[in-house]
């Protein structure tokens, strides 16, 4: 026999992976019990859950940083999702983790964002406040679990607890309505922790190159952050694009091998340590960091883009709380159990950056 089954895929998961991957037989079920599939593992089967669906198609047109409008080769939502989960792969297979579940949790965990970024994130929360609030990584387990519900069983995606457990992580704020099932939050595999590393390097190396494709900042700039001449340095070359390649690729090796010092040497039977970079590394992640926040996100053009978005998710929402009738039938029969503002909530958070400006011009 030449073809691998599922269960081949699974014994060779035993056999390869650390100590401290998450196996695909430790992915702790599916709330709807389903046949196993003949060739795929469940996280395989999450992952292509998520790229088909309907919520993944829209991050396309849901802005990183620069609007979608702003020319065709800046970083959207969903090439940003695509980069962190080609990064997660990589790391994960580097450390002997499970680099199927990393790659699933990165395609899925910006699911939940709403249009114009974390500027729409704050808009959202402030109209819901009193109703339990927003957050997009709460808002990405709930499109996972409920939302994104294609066979009308009431349990959306109906993933692995693995994942979902994975998507849930950081703060959830009070009240706001997620499966009973990940309450109280805990432990988190591994690999969503190095989702989230490589998630922190995907923005910074990328945004990098995004804000010198738009012209916020020169490169000679660029030049004086330590990073930029460590992978000047590292590539031997002036070339812009070689340069932020080598940031990227800087920050990943840096990470693999940080990791694979503290989980080698880890003792056997306790909580395996959160993955992070070296101190060295982290320094200057966070001077890049702060440089992109002054000369790119925080930019008047920048700002102007996504406070007109903001406004615009402001007037939708009431406007909508008015009159609930432009949601369809299936969202509005939502309403008696999940309350007006939070079907609306749904609704605004699932739209494109396009699709709220059309409907909500003025």
């Amino acid at each position: 026999m030449v073809w691998l089954r599922r269960e081949d895929h699974e014994d060779l998961e035993l056999h390869s992976l650390s100590r401290w991957a998450t196996p695909s037989r430790s992915a702790g079920g599916r709330r709807l019990a389903e046949a196993d599939d003949p060739l795929r593992t469940v996280f395989q089967r999450d992952r292509d859950r998520i790229v088909h669906a309907t919520a993944f198609r829209r991050l396309q047109h849901k802005t990183q940083v620069m609007a979608a409008f702003e020319g065709d080769h800046f970083r959207s939502r969903m090439t940003h999702s695509l980069e962190v989960a080609q990064m997660s792969r990589g790391v994960a297979r580097a450390l002997r983790c499970n680099d199927e579940l990393a790659e699933a949790i990165a395609l899925a965990h910006d699911l939940g964002h709403p249009p114009f970024g974390h500027v729409g994130e704050d808009a959202l929360h402030a109209k819901m406040s009193g109703y339990g609030g927003f957050r997009h990584n709460a808002q990405s387990a709930r499109t996972v679990d409920y939302l994104e519900d294609r066979y009308d069983h009431g349990l959306g995606l109906n993933l692995t607890l693995a994942l979902r457990k994975s998507l849930l992580k950081g703060r959830v704020p009070d009240g706001f309505p997620v499966s009973p099932d990940l309450l109280p939050q805990g432990d988190v595999p591994v690999e969503a922790h190095l989702v989230d590393l490589c998630d922190r390097i995907a923005y910074l190396s990328h945004d990098l190159d995004d804000g010198l494709r738009a012209g916020m900042f020169a490169e000679r700039e660029a030049a004086g952050l330590a990073l930029w001449q460590d992978a000047r340095a590292a590539c031997d070359s002036d070339n812009r694009q070689r340069i932020v390649s080598e940031v990227t690729s800087l920050l990943i090796n840096d990470v693999v091998v940080t990791c694979d010092e503290i989980l080698t040497g880890a003792p056997a039977g306790e909580r395996p340590p959160r993955p992070r970079h070296s101190e060295t590394m982290a320094q200057k992640a966070q001077e890049l960091l702060s440089f992109l926040r002054a000369r790119f996100y925080r930019a008047p053009r920048v700002l102007e883009v996504m406070e007109r978005g903001a406004t615009r998710i402001q007037v939708a929402f009431d406007r909508l709380r008015d009159d609930p009738s432009p949601m369809s039938a299936r969202r509005q029969r939502r309403i008696e159990e999940d309350g007006l503002e939070r079907t609306i909530c749904d609704y605004i958070a699932g739209m494109t950056d396009r699709f709220l400006m059309k409907s909500y011009a003025d």
